[in-house]
Parts: structure tokens; C-alpha cells; sequence
């Protein structure tokens, strides 16, 4: 038998439209594999998928690099010895500001290490 539901809120929920987007941020292990101007290639036992947005945070030397990053491929390389798949990315980078722009080219150019 069904027990009468009893509403706990104190204030009503609204439903929202499809034009609002929620998300809710994970976490994911990476990798750097390489690095140039345009992008990375990322490696990782989770999977991304190829257009899936994401913040890169690493330092680049001594400085902290922090950037957005969309995958563009993603390739299974097999398994490791855990059992666990392993997974390639590249990603571009699709929300990149001055200072990250200047982090990467001081790092490729040597000046930092």
C-alpha cells in the first residue's frame, strides 16, 4: 500500500528549458604527452569523448598553465598490465588567454624547463 507522499520543500521546484545547460564536473586523470602551440595529445585510462570540453590545469616548468581544451580524436592503445584500457587524445585548445599563449612558447622555446 502506498503511503501518501509528503512534500519536505519549502519552496516549489520550476522546471527548467532545454536552453539552460547544467554541468557537473569531473575529474580525469591525464597524461601529457605532447605539447605544441595549438594543442596536446593527452594520455589516460579514462576515456574522453571527441568533442568533449574540458580545463587542462599543469605547469609548464615552474609556471601554472591552465587552459580549455576540446578532444579532436581519441585512439585505444590496448591494455595495461592493470587490465585497464588506455586511451590517446588531442585535444586543441579552444579558450586559450595571453599569459597560457606566452607559458607555452617561453616552454618551447626553451626559456623555461
Amino acid at each position: 500500500m502506498a503511503e501518501a507522499f509528503l512534500e519536505r520543500r519549502r519552496v516549489p521546484r520550476v522546471s527548467l528549458s532545454e536552453e539552460h545547460r547544467v554541468g557537473v564536473p569531473l575529474t580525469v586523470t591525464v597524461r601529457l604527452v605532447d605539447i605544441s602551440t595549438g594543442g596536446v595529445l593527452l594520455a589516460s585510462t579514462q576515456r574522453m569523448s571527441v568533442g568533449q570540453r574540458a580545463r587542462l590545469h599543469t605547469t609548464l616548468g615552474a609556471e601554472p598553465f591552465n587552459v580549455e581544451v576540446e578532444v579532436r580524436r581519441v585512439n585505444d592503445i590496448g591494455a595495461e598490465a592493470n587490465g585497464k584500457g588506455r586511451y590517446r587524445m588531442g585535444a586543441v585548445f579552444s579558450g586559450i588567454d595571453e599569459t597560457a599563449r606566452r607559458s607555452i612558447q617561453h616552454f618551447l622555446s626553451g626559456d623555461i624547463q
